[in-house]
């Protein structure tokens, strides 16, 4: 008898052991849940769904008066509809450099409404500066803080505390909101440079908020950096890696850089995927004296991927020397000089399991609304224009065929 007591005591604990054991299992996501909400409370996050994917959708160069084109919002509200993203970017230029009779109330309306056509999506988004919207905050004497408040005020934009009011990040949870899978930078690319040919890029201090906030992340982390991707307006000068300096008598596929008044030919080795279009030098900070942004995202380790806008009939993807994956969106506004009907919307699609292993790809406009349109004098009149010209003359004196999809 006592030896089956004995037997019954020795199960019994053994059961009460495994059932603490399992206790303590079943608590630590709880735990780790409790001290990433408390690493990141006040702060705005995102999260991959169940099915741990997440999408986002880059838009660009709308840049509108307050009477938005037509034809952009049909092709925003479309292609959302059509892949209901996760989260919307916007890098910039949605205001635009040609506005007649412009004043503050209307650069506001401008950005209202801009805003009001997102946000009815009822789909996060994210914004930040580019060019024009820098011109047009000197211009009318809209501060960079007032056009924050402006966004600030809808549901469905997201912001955090950053550097400055669009230079901010947005740290996206895995599935189970247990860890940070994944991380946005959102930066302010700022306007021209003063200095040079080029624009100014990131400024010191936005650098240095970068470094430090990858820095506050892989403390959150556990030591470990977040992988992580950026969203610009102007591109890094890196982006040039992909080009080779020629003349256009010896080129087929030539361009012209005014950062620096060379002509450059494409290296296909550098590009990723299909369908990549360069149809234009890219228009990125100066290279006298660069913002050092790429270097610190080298040094650092965490930024797998980064994607401009700006120039608008680019619409490539290239992996640099450093392995870092940079990219464009050309442009989705009707507003501004783009490439007719294949207007584009990037989409971006990741995996919490892997999210360096991301997809991207293009969106036209005449596929996703099934439209034509006819080539516009803005397409025309591009900040291309000088580019094209001498290609045009070069093309007739040395018969050199132009070549712009890869």
């Amino acid at each position: 008898m006592k030896k089956i007591i004995s037997i019954l005591l020795s199960l019994l604990f053994l059961f009460s052991c495994c059932t603490v054991a399992l206790a303590a299992e079943d608590t630590e996501p709880a735990e780790a849940s409790s001290d990433l909400a408390a690493a990141l409370e006040g702060v705005n996050t995102l999260q991959f769904k169940a099915d741990g994917t997440f999408k986002i959708m880059q838009i660009n160069d709308t840049q509108d008066t307050e009477n938005l084109n037509k034809r952009m919002k049909e092709f925003v509200r479309t292609a959302a509809a059509q892949e209901q993203p996760d989260l919307i970017v916007v890098p910039g230029d949605i205001l635009n450099d040609i506005f007649l009779f412009a004043n503050a109330k209307r650069v506001k309306q401008a950005l209202n409404n801009f805003a009001t056509m997102l946000n009815d999506l009822k789909i996060p988004f994210a914004v930040t500066m580019g060019n024009h919207d820098h011109d047009r905050s000197d211009a009318q004497k809209v501060s960079i803080q007032e056009m924050r408040e402006i966004f600030e005020k809808y549901e469905y934009c997201i912001f955090n505390d950053g550097c400055d009011p669009f230079t901010f990040n947005i740290p996206v949870l895995d599935s189970t909101g247990t860890k940070m899978a994944m991380n946005i930078y959102i930066m302010d690319s700022n306007n021209k440079s003063g200095l040079a040919n080029g624009y100014t890029g990131c400024y010191p201090e936005q650098v240095q908020w970068y470094k430090d906030k990858c820095d506050e992340l892989a403390a959150i982390n556990g030591g470990e950096v977040v992988p992580s991707i950026v969203y610009q307006h102007v591109p890094v000068k890196e982006i040039y890696q992909c080009l080779e300096k020629t003349t256009i008598k010896e080129a087929n596929n030539a361009i012209f850089s005014l950062n620096d008044n060379h002509w450059y030919k494409v290296k296909k080795e550098y590009l990723v995927g299909d369908n990549n279009v360069v149809g234009e030098a890219p228009c990125s900070e100066t290279f006298d004296s660069p913002s050092g942004q790429y270097d610190a995202w080298v040094e650092k380790g965490d930024v797998f991927a980064a994607f401009f806008a700006h120039d608008h009939v680019n619409n490539f993807v290239m992996k640099s020397d450093d392995g870092i994956i940079m990219g464009y969106n050309g442009g989705t506004g009707f507003a501004a000089y783009g490439d007719g009907d294949k207007r584009t919307i990037r989409m971006f699609d990741f995996n919490e399991n892997d999210v360096k292993n991301f997809t991207t790809r293009s969106l036209y406009y005449r596929d996703v609304t099934g439209k034509r349109v006819p080539i516009v004098l803005s397409d025309i009149m591009s900040t291309a224009i000088f580019g094209d010209i001498l290609r045009f003359l070069a093309r007739m004196i040395f018969l050199t065929p132009w070549k712009g999809t890869y």
